[in-house]
């Protein structure tokens, strides 16, 4: 009995001594946090499936290990994660030999620090570069504006030119080619010819020279990164006189977890939402500098609805995303409210929202002010989507604090 008792106490006093195995075991949890977040994890080469801030375990028998840290738009993260020496190991070798083994045969002799703090560097800084280069139009191979709509031709050229307006439009439809995991169901139908038309639109009608314009077609995260930093610098070093004009049509999905909005780049998944443009980044960077006035056209949604099919099929509730906050002289033109989709005009081979502001624009020859456009996109649009698609598709028009007493009498043209 005795001898019973002695071999469970020897056991006990080994397990209560293996400090550093109980406490620390053979993983560490340690916390990857950069700045964006956003950024996708690769440990020792290998994709973790998780995006910054995250947890991630490592294993501690190794003396070290690889941390890699991709974000599209921000320059590669790279960082050899180094282990010291776990001072409680001393303790198990004190008082015994084997917890001490055990210690070391699990690794537990080795600690890494509890958290890493990874600052992300642009792959174009607007801090820092002061260069502003005209962006050509962005070739897609395979594609060419047929000009298949009514919209499309037979409206009038303006001969006055604003030398200081300035346009960002971009479609995104084609998300297949850069993603082979995703059907063709998902691609956001017209998007090219909505963004193509939009085109032409501000350089005849709306007086925006053609080198002002930016058009990206089927544009990743890098892409569009690169086409909001021109337009802030372009505000940057335009002494408050310029007028930004951004269009975008493409996917829209919110974040599960904060319901923050974001536009969704081509090349990334939805599945990794926090890759893409936050809609508030879009609109601190256009806004960070004085201009004389911001416009934002914007058909997508962020509920998880979609044209045709959302990024994400499997998700079977709609998401209420944030409503964007925008300062400075903005006004933002959106294509539905909250919780709906942003829905296509097939035989128009547009969006809806993007088709009848093209023919407001050119029944109006671009003389009108932003409140009748307002005005007629909302009951207009919500009208004719319930009598062409069956739904409910309400736009929303979302006004800078500083502009709420003036913005109606602003004319487009």
């Amino acid at each position: 009995m005795r001898s019973i008792n002695s071999f469970l106490i020897c056991m006990l006093a080994i397990v209560l001594v293996s400090c550093a195995t109980i406490f620390h075991g053979a993983k560490q949890r340690i916390e990857v946090n950069s700045d964006p977040p956003g950024a996708r994890i690769f440990l020792n080469g290998n994709d973790t499936k998780k995006i910054t801030p995250a947890k991630i375990n490592v294993r501690r028998k190794s003396y070290f290990h690889y941390l890699k840290l991709e974000r599209p738009g921000f320059q590669e993260y790279n960082s050899r994660l180094e282990s010291r020496f776990n001072y409680l190991v001393l303790a198990d070798f004190f008082f015994y030999v084997i917890p001490g083994l055990v210690d070391l045969s699990v690794g537990a002799n080795r600690i890494y620090d509890k958290t890493i703090y990874a600052p992300l560097k642009p792959s174009v800084s607007p801090k820092e570069s002061t260069n502003i280069t005209t962006v050509a139009i962005q070739p897609v191979k395979g594609y060419s504006f047929n000009k298949l709509s009514d919209v499309d031709l037979g409206f009038e050229s303006t001969r006055k030119i604003n030398e200081n307006r300035y346009a960002l439009i971009i479609g995104n439809e084609d998300y297949t080619s850069f993603q082979r995991d995703l059907g063709s169901e998902v691609n956001v139908a017209f998007a090219r010819d909505d963004a193509s038309a939009f085109r032409e639109y501000a350089i005849k009608m709306l007086g925006i020279p053609e080198r002002n314009t930016t058009l990206l077609l089927d544009a990743t995260a890098a892409e569009m990164r690169q086409g909001i930093t021109r337009m802030n610098l372009i505000a940057k070093n335009s002494d408050g006189k310029a007028e930004l004009v951004i269009y975008y049509a493409g996917h829209g999905l919110p974040d599960e977890a904060t319901k923050d909005p974001y536009l969704m780049p081509v090349d990334v998944s939805g599945q990794y939402v926090k890759l893409g443009i936050p809609l508030k980044e879009l609109y601190e960077q256009v806004s960070e500098y004085p201009a004389e006035r911001i416009t934002v056209f914007i058909d997508a949604c962020f509920s998880g609805g979609a044209r045709n099919q959302a990024l994400i099929a499997s998700r079977g509730v709609k998401i209420t995303p944030k409503n964007g906050t925008v300062k400075g002289n903005m006004v933002v033109f959106t294509a539905s409210d909250a919780d709906e989709s942003a829905l296509p005009y097939s035989i128009k081979n547009h969006g809806l929202f993007t088709y009848y502001l093209l023919q407001k624009l050119k029944d109006a020859n671009g003389n009108i002010s932003y409140g009748e456009l307002a005005d007629y996109m909302r009951k207009k649009v919500s009208l004719e989507s319930v009598i062409i698609n069956n739904k409910e598709q309400h736009p929303k028009t979302i006004v800078s604090p500083e502009v709420i007493d003036s913005w109606k009498e602003w004319e487009l043209r």
